[in-house]
């Protein structure tokens, strides 16, 4: 009889390949994270896009043929509760009184939308979920992300 020579792993061996493995979990982990952040922002983008749509519909509706109800439309106010919950998962969206804010360590109660209108114009922005900035769209046919929106303001500031 032949004797067969059984030989297993040896420690190194199995920490070695125990190593790589945790170091491929660990770059998908941190990509998938990315995607997600991605999808969001996208989701974001989409709804203050859509603002514009309403925007319109509202200008051609009234009587005098202004923007003076896009902020108070439930549609448009529906659309930035539900850009800004994809953030954050609550909805803290105010029509005015303050910037628009988007801290990405603060409180859900720091990543707030906001909608501006006047007789003419209108502007509205939602915050993104990967950085501190905001997707903003205006009646001049904007549609950007800015990092600042400040209070009362009728148009995307250029960033």
């Amino acid at each position: 009889m032949k004797n067969i020579l059984q030989r297993g792993f040896t420690l190194i061996e199995l920490l070695v390949v125990i190593a790589i493995i945790g170091i491929l979990a660990a770059v998908v982990i941190g990509s998938l994270n990315d995607a997600r952040s991605g999808g969001q922002d996208a989701s974001v983008q989409q709804s203050v896009t859509n603002i514009r749509s309403q925007a319109e519909i509202i200008y051609n509706n009234s009587a005098n043929y202004n923007y003076d109800d896009v902020c108070t439309d439930p549609s448009v106010i529906a659309l930035l509760s539900a850009a800004t919950k994809v953030v954050n998962g609550v909805t803290p969206f105010a029509a005015s009184s303050g910037p628009a804010e988007n801290s990405l360590t603060g409180p859900p109660t720091t990543r707030v939308a906001k909608c501006f209108d006047s007789n003419n114009v209108y502007a509205a922005v939602a915050p993104l979920a990967s950085v501190e900035a905001f997707w903003c769209v205006d009646s001049t046919g904007a549609s950007r992300e800015v990092t600042t929106f400040p209070d009362t303001t009728t148009e995307c500031p250029a960033s």
